[in-house]
């Protein structure tokens, strides 16, 4: 299966779509930036929700890392 088949069947993730998206507007890829937005409305109209990744509020500094740092 091709990679805009798999866009037309919401084979891939909220994460893999993002991957997908940056690559697609690097190449200026319309129809695959329309597929990406299509595949997103119908995950979304399904119930599925993207998850929340942990420390998203712009630190991308880990915790265990940063208590490190606090300690010395």
């Amino acid at each position: 299966m091709d990679r805009l088949e798999k866009l037309r069947n919401d084979v891939y993730s909220f994460a893999e779509l993002d991957t997908l998206e940056k690559n697609a507007k690097k190449l200026d890829d319309l129809e695959t930036l329309d597929l990406i937005a299509i595949s997103r409305l119908s995950k979304t109209a399904k119930g599925e929700q993207p998850q929340k990744v942990k420390g998203s509020d712009g630190d991308e500094t880990p915790p265990s890392r940063r208590s490190r740092r606090r300690k010395t």
